[in-house]
């Protein structure tokens, strides 16, 4: 490792942000029936914070008003101000719990809250209004459940420890909430309310989510601080199936910024790593099964998207190694041929691409195969380096990169190799500074083994309560270094609950989450009647009680089984009805899963959220394409018709069904691409049939996956059109008795 001297750092005691900030630890609340007034326990002159329930002012008063008949309470910070349809309300810090010291500076996370609304009563609200206003606030209360948020009073914890020391010393002087890292900032948009400086920088704090453990260890007579932040981005935030890949903005869904943090006597030691989903456009939404299925949205421009994904890393950690853990084959396999190809086809010089096939290398519990992966990535950890700074500023070393590991979900194989990674790094630290020799590990010493592991495996834990709603698979290899069958039976728990919370409830989770960073914005118009909110709609009963029938069908045959009955023809007849009523349920149930699951219903700007049901109410929605192929003559070694210039070669045809999987929204939005009917007369027929028959040729073009039904007519028709209503259709084709057959057509395979 080089050492790197220049005057671009300064010593680390200049990161306390203390004598910069006037933000106090504590306040008092008053609350008044006209008022709500906040008063921070500081020594000296002070402030006060005024809020005018009745108008909604916001002001900074240098005395207390009256507080005569006051509810008082004692709160930690505030956290923002949201509207909800009753009017504003404020959010506060209630209570929190000390996580430990960087530098001296104490990290707290937000142990309890509270949400306070600005107006004294609800009478100005109808009955819907009332419900779907509860609602919404129980969508918040939620957000602010879920584990876990934190904040500092004198550190900006936005920042990692080398960005800190790069800034200027004049970035210190500006309020923690402008100068803060806006990716990680969570309540970024409720502390939008407050537009006074003198608010800003008094009053207001930034928040992240994510994780933050802080530990003392003494080792060989060393005492020193070892901790882990992770801070999960606000961009393209959300639940697990429902955000997926990239946006538009080259944000991808589940980024998490990783640090590990080694503090010794006279030297701070940071080293990073990123987390986040595969940067293409794809999807996966619920849809009751086990395993949705996984879906590259073929109409994007998935390489600007990466490009633009890249560029933003490298602005912030310089090179990008990219770990791809997911399966080489199936779905995970297919998803990662294409982040592969977009890899080599950017020909970036600062990204390096690995794959590794997580579960086949690692099949069998063979955890220590991870060697295999290790052996490939030390060369380059070792040229990224780590930070480190000495506490007078004059030696230190810059890391130049980080690793992006990524699995499907970005979670449970992710952690395990995070892990291996961070733990390589600690121990050349400790190493390096003299704290354990160089024939020592980790493990060589039991309290320092212990304290890595399971500060690791709960950083697994919440990482993944938040994106996936339980802890994390795989947590006991973390945790213990070895797999066990407790783990596999913990594993298959997190499985299940993970199942029925991205199915039943992760809709409300994810409508919470867009409200709490302003992705949507609810109107006061909403409710006025019971269909203008859009959280009116719910699941009908009609379809709750399929999988009610099911579990009582599918018990009493069970219980039909262990308890005989009187005669066996009885108990044939009986289990026989139970089984077949047991089928029915899972049928139906199946059938309709979409209407089961439950959907967002706000921020209509994620077009994932339109979720498409195969049944007929929805179908309606989406207007088949349906592709006419004239006859003349076609030659089989000619590329095109000479007198028409329509398509007579297979491969010709094929390339029409690429072109308008890739170019059909762009002509009718309302056209449903999976559903592609072929017409055809004379030898434009003779040609569809022949696809028909050989579908080969759609592999070869990469259709296949993309056309899921694919239907021939040999019927003349003068016209094709590619939107329109039943109705269109019937008017648009030409007059005469072909058309009749046509639409019979179409009736039998469009569920028209």
């Amino acid at each position: 490792m080089s050492a790197i001297k220049g005057s671009s750092f300064r010593s680390w005691k200049d990161i306390s942000d203390r004598h910069y900030q006037n933000i106090a630890d504590n306040y008092t609340l008053y609350l008044l029936p006209d008022y709500i007034i906040i008063e921070p326990i500081v020594h000296g002159a002070k402030e006060f914070l005024i809020i005018d329930r009745t108008h909604e002012d916001i002001q900074i008063q240098n005395t207390l008003p009256n507080i005569d008949g006051a509810t008082r309470k004692s709160i930690d910070g505030i956290i923002g101000i949201i509207n909800l349809l009753a009017g504003r309300y404020l959010i506060v810090i209630t209570s929190k719990k000390h996580i430990g010291d960087i530098n001296g500076q104490a990290i707290y996370k937000v142990h309890t809250t509270d949400i306070i609304p600005f107006v004294r009563n609800m009478s100005h609200l109808n009955e819907y209004q009332l419900k779907y206003n509860a609602k919404y606030l129980s969508m918040i209360e939620l957000v602010l459940r879920t584990e876990a948020f934190y904040f500092s009073y004198t550190y900006d914890i936005t920042h990692t420890f080398q960005r800190l020391q790069t800034l200027s010393p004049d970035f210190h002087s500006i309020p923690f909430l402008e100068r803060a890292d806006e990716r990680f900032v969570w309540n970024r948009y409720l502390l939008s309310q407050f537009t006074n400086n003198r608010i800003i920088s008094q009053f207001v704090l930034p928040i992240i989510h994510g994780f933050v453990a802080l530990s003392t260890l003494n080792i060989n007579g060393h005492s020193f601080s070892y901790g882990v932040i992770s801070r999960r981005s606000t961009y393209r935030a959300g639940t697990r199936l429902f955000i997926r890949g990239i946006d538009n903005d080259g944000r991808v869904a589940n980024f998490v910024e990783t640090e590990q943090i080694l503090q010794l006597d006279d030297i701070v030691c940071s080293y990073v790593q990123t987390r986040g989903s595969v940067p293409c456009y794809w999807v996966q939404l619920p849809d009751l099964r086990y395993k949705p299925k996984i879906a590259l949205l073929s109409s994007k421009n998935h390489m600007e998207a990466f490009r633009q994904h890249f560029e933003e890393q490298e602005y912030y950690y310089g090179k990008q190694f990219l770990i791809s853990l997911t399966n080489q084959h199936g779905a995970e396999g297919r998803l990662n041929a294409k982040y592969r190809e977009l890899y080599e086809t950017s020909e970036n010089s600062y990204l390096k691409f690995e794959d590794f096939d997580f579960h086949k290398e690692c099949a069998g519990m063979r955890y220590d195969r991870l060697a295999i992966l290790l052996a490939r990535l030390i060369a380059d950890q070792d040229d990224y380096k780590y930070f480190a700074l000495t506490q007078d500023g004059t030696s230190q070393i810059q890391q130049t990169g980080v690793f992006r590991t990524n699995c499907v979900d970005c979670l449970d194989r992710t952690n395990v190799v995070q892990t291996l990674l961070a733990k390589r790094i600690l121990e050349q630290q400790l190493q390096h500074y003299n704290i354990i020799k160089y024939n020592e590990t980790i493990d060589s010493y039991k309290q320092l083994s212990h304290t890595f592991k399971n500060i690791w495996a709960d950083n697994a834990d919440t990482i993944s309560l938040q994106y996936a709603g339980t802890g994390a698979l795989k947590t006991d290899y973390t945790r213990t270094g070895q797999r066990s069958t407790m783990g596999l039976f913990q594993d298959g728990y997190n499985s299940l609950m993970r199942y029925v919370l991205n199915n039943l409830f992760d809709g409300f989770r994810q409508d919470g989450i867009d409200i709490f960073l302003g992705n949507y914005q609810i109107s006061s118009n909403e409710g006025r009647t019971r269909e203008s909110c859009p959280i009116s709609k719910e699941i009908s009963k009609k379809f709750l009680a399929l999988p009610v029938t099911m579990i009582i069908s599918f018990s009493m045959c069970i219980i039909n089984l262990l308890i005989p009955a009187s005669t066996f023809h009885e108990q044939v007849t009986h289990t026989l009805f139970w089984s077949l009523a047991t089928i029915s349920a899972i049928a139906l149930t199946i059938f309709w899963r979409h209407e089961l699951v439950d959907v967002p219903k706000l921020y209509s700007k994620i077009s994932q959220y339109k979720h498409r049901a195969n049944n007929k109410k929805q179908i309606k929605n989406k207007f088949p394409i349906i592709v006419h192929i004239h006859g003349g003559g076609w030659v089989r070694d000619s590329r095109a018709n000479e007198r028409r210039g329509d398509p007579t070669m297979m491969d010709d045809l094929c390339r029409a069904l690429v072109y308008i999987r890739d170019h059909i929204n762009e002509h009718c939005p309302n056209a449903d691409p999976k559903q592609i009917f072929l017409s055809g007369h004379s030898s434009g027929a003779h040609l569809i049939s022949l696809l028909i028959l050989d579908k080969s040729h759609l592999h070869q073009v990469d259709v296949k996956r993309f056309v899921e039904k694919l239907k021939s007519n040999q019927y003349s028709i003068d016209y094709f059109i590619i939107n329109g209503t039943h109705g269109t259709i019937a008017s648009r084709f030409a007059k005469n008795d072909a058309h009749k057959h046509f639409l019979t057509f179409i009736r039998q395979h469009m569920n028209y």
